[in-house]
């Protein structure tokens, strides 16, 4: 929840010279490693109705979209326990793009009057979110890892079991 209300902070900053970071894919991954199945949909679930109020979407948007990616995510994180080489970080930059892609269409050809993306803006964030992201995917989960375990929400070896 801190992350997202500072990334709204920077997107308050970023907003006077024209450009928004847009990074709901951040969010979905730590949960699905680090927490069991309940705790990671119940936190989903209220990060994705943050990101809907901070980004003012649709109600449900960006829990269903994250949710989606949270079983993509769970299947990887299997993959990874068999020992074959996966790329979290990828995962997360195709589901950001996915998400922000499927916020365009629906606000674009919907005509929602409270969209301000026109193509080229969508281009311009979606290039400044990346740029953002990459170095933001690869501490975010060390930062909630230890943030979980400095509160003891993690046992001795809690890994997703799934």
């Amino acid at each position: 929840m801190l992350v997202i209300h500072l990334v709204g902070i920077v997107n308050s900053s970023l907003g006077r010279w024209g450009f928004f970071a847009y990074l709901p894919g951040l969010f979905f991954l730590v949960p699905t490693i680090h927490l069991g199945r309940l705790r990671a949909t119940l936190a989903i679930v209220v990060i994705g109705f943050s990101l809907d109020v901070q980004n003012n979407t649709f109600f449900g948007f960006h829990t269903i979209a994250l949710m989606i990616f949270h079983l993509i995510g769970t299947e990887w994180v299997q993959i990874g326990q068999q020992g074959e080489l996966i790329r979290p970080f990828l995962l997360q930059i195709m589901a950001n793009l996915v998400i922000a892609m499927t916020w365009f269409i629906l606000t674009y050809f919907l005509k929602e009057a409270s969209s301000a993306w026109s193509p080229y803006r969508f281009c311009s964030d979606s290039v400044i979110s990346i740029l953002i992201f990459i170095p933001l995917c690869r501490w975010f989960p060390f930062f909630c890892e230890e943030l979980l375990q400095l509160l003891g929400a993690l046992g001795e070896q809690e890994q997703r079991s799934i």
